[in-house]
């Protein structure tokens, strides 16, 4: 059995876990010559933006993919076919949809690692696309150990 990669989604939320799985997506693009997609899933425009004027919505949204082109345009990803995407709704089905209509053949996912109460009580986005995706799903914890260099 060979693996081959060709298309890795990396969810993203500008958080440091998330930017951690950015390097290890860029560094399995490398040596495997794949394209790196970034997806970042707006959940609720309502809760992020001061009203639900379409022109407050707009400029949010522009603020969002100004953040996802700084995320591609950065040091390392020299060499690597980087795209970004901007989806609204949940975040976990987004990711999941995207990855299946988009033929993904590895999602790399940063969590958070919350605690047993706000993990029974709100699940974890991590937790539901490992369960639902149509593809492998290399997490990547906040404290592991690097074995990848970026």
């Amino acid at each position: 059995m060979s693996l081959e990669l060709k298309r890795i989604l990396v969810p993203v939320d500008f958080s440091a876990t998330s930017n951690k799985a950015f390097d290890y997506a860029l560094s399995l693009a490398r040596a495997f010559e794949a394209e790196v997609t970034a997806l970042h899933v707006l959940e609720d425009p309502i809760l992020y933006a001061p009203t639900t004027d379409a022109v407050y919505r707009q400029a949010f949204e522009r603020t969002i993919q100004s953040k996802l082109e700084e995320l591609l345009n950065r040091h390392g990803t020299e060499g690597v076919q980087v795209s970004s995407e901007l989806r609204q709704g949940s975040p976990f089905l987004e990711i999941v949809q995207y990855a299946e209509t988009e033929s993904c053949d590895l999602i790399v996912m940063g969590t958070v690692g919350r605690g047993p109460i706000q993990h029974m009580l709100m699940g974890s986005v991590a937790e539901k696309v490992v369960r639902k995706a149509p593809c492998p799903v290399l997490v990547v914890r906040p404290d592991e150990h690097e074995f990848v260099s970026p």
